[in-house]
């Protein structure tokens, strides 16, 4: 029964991630957590790479929306430096804040056209599958977290250990 909830891919970082295969599958839509998926937690200096990477990833064709559970000074700063549309307050794993990506993306969910990227299995992961979207898993970028995700990380383990991918 877990298993439907499975990342579809593991990477060990954004840069990792096969953009020409989410190409094949028809994703046109990214929706991508910040906090030590993109930016390490508390800061908001953007690597060199990430922001390279990013510009790929638009220049490939594909639309983002960046998604986060922080608040809105904290999300609203990262979408100033990076141009890049935001939701804040997402209440992930809830429904709530990828819908609301999906309207700043394409007016609607588009669930075979989307893919969700993130470093939480409890967040990111389970919010993308339970709407059916294509979910990528990637290691975070630090250690130093929010106490409630140092939490989840415990618990995150166990599952991963149960689908074999830890």
């Amino acid at each position: 029964m877990l298993k439907k909830y499975m990342p579809d891919i593991i990477c060990n970082s954004v840069l990792d991630i096969d953009l020409n295969l989410l190409k094949r599958k028809g994703i046109k839509y990214l929706v991508i957590d910040i906090d030590n998926t993109i930016v390490k937690w508390g800061r908001f200096e953007v690597e060199h790479e990430i922001i390279e990477w990013l510009k790929k990833v638009k220049m490939l064709g594909f639309e983002i929306c960046l998604v986060s559970n922080n608040r809105k000074n904290r999300v609203k700063k990262i979408e100033e430096i990076l141009g890049i549309p935001t939701v804040y307050n997402a209440k992930k794993p809830l429904k709530y804040g990828f819908l609301k990506a999906a309207d700043i993306l394409h007016k609607g969910m588009k669930n075979e056209k989307t893919a969700v990227i993130g470093d939480q299995f409890l967040t990111d992961v389970l919010g993308a599958k339970r709407l059916k979207l294509f979910a990528i898993l990637v290691k975070p970028l630090d250690k130093n977290e929010f106490f409630v995700t140092k939490i989840n990380r415990l618990v995150e383990k166990f599952i991963l250990k149960y689908f074999q991918l830890s």
